[in-house]
């Protein structure tokens, strides 16, 4: 597969006015609320398009009151308690079980998919708030997931496109290949390497969080396992795409697709950090 140049524009075009925004709102208390907020809207777009992708299955799932309970969950994580978010799951797939039973459907697919949808973008994409919740550190982790992700994608398409000669999973995504895995994880790697040089020169604004300040190996490994589950989350949605039929779950980016298309490894790897972090900090 040939790199296509055109394809990359928008991707890039794209790239370049979200990421200074999502930053601000990552960093500047005062926008706090702006990042919480962006992941509950980009949930509740999430769950839209991934009740779209069941319905392609000619499968019926409770598409609103989904949308509803996974939108309520994903925005839990900004109280900053696990426990508030495993409560919020609970009610929001109590609550989807309910409306599916009380719809009159009776149906295995129609039901698991339904609270499938609730655990899959609404309590995954929660962590991503938890994450940010975390004292100090937490914008600097945020920053680390979303670098190791976007580095792992570009690194995987650019590799992939000029070197990709053996396929990694051609009955789910047949562009993906193992060389552009491994250059994936080659562009999270030296991404981790220089944020480590900046957390060591202790760059930052007073009151806005910190990165942390871990060691050079520390960084590694951590994003060598972000970049891991990431592209395992790309898969996974892969998965979902393929077996309904589409290629993209949306169009809300340029270039890139919907909402699960482009956070599809955010909502694998945020939780992953979160937890390898908590007992840390806890």
């Amino acid at each position: 597969m040939a790199l296509n140049v055109k394809s990359l524009a928008p991707r890039i075009a794209t790239a370049v006015i979200i990421l200074p925004v999502t930053l601000l709102t990552i960093w500047v208390p005062a926008f706090y609320i702006g990042f919480a907020l962006l992941v509950t809207f980009l949930a509740a777009v999430g769950l839209y398009e991934y009740y779209a992708i069941v319905r392609c299955r000619q499968i019926s799932p409770e598409t609103i009151g989904g949308i509803l309970a996974g939108t309520l969950v994903a925005f839990s994580g900004y109280f900053c308690s696990l426990t508030a978010t495993a409560l919020a799951l609970y009610g929001g797939c109590l609550l989807v079980s309910a409306l599916h039973i009380v719809r009159g459907q009776h149906s295995v697919a129609g039901l698991s998919t339904s609270v499938f949808g609730v655990f899959y973008v609404g309590w995954l994409a929660a962590h991503i708030t938890l994450l940010h919740g975390i004292p100090v550190i937490g914008p600097g982790l945020v920053t680390l997931v979303i670098f190791a992700v976007a580095l792992t994608d570009g690194g995987a398409y650019l590799v992939g496109s000029t070197l990709g000669r053996h396929k990694m999973a051609p009955k789910v995504s047949p562009n993906k290949t193992w060389e552009g895995a491994a250059g994936g994880l080659a562009f999270a790697l030296a991404t981790m390497a220089v944020f480590h040089t900046l957390a060591n020169r202790e760059i930052g604004v007073p009151g806005c969080g910190a990165l942390p300040p871990w060691t050079l190996a520390r960084y590694l490994y951590t994003g060598a396992i972000l970049s891991i589950v990431s592209q395992i989350g790309d898969l996974a949605e892969s998965c979902l795409k393929r077996s309904a039929g589409v290629k993209d779950s949306g169009l809300l980016f340029p270039g890139h697709g919907g909402a699960l298309d482009r956070c599809d490894g955010y909502l694998f790897a945020a939780p992953v950090l979160y937890y390898m972090v908590t007992p840390l900090v806890n």
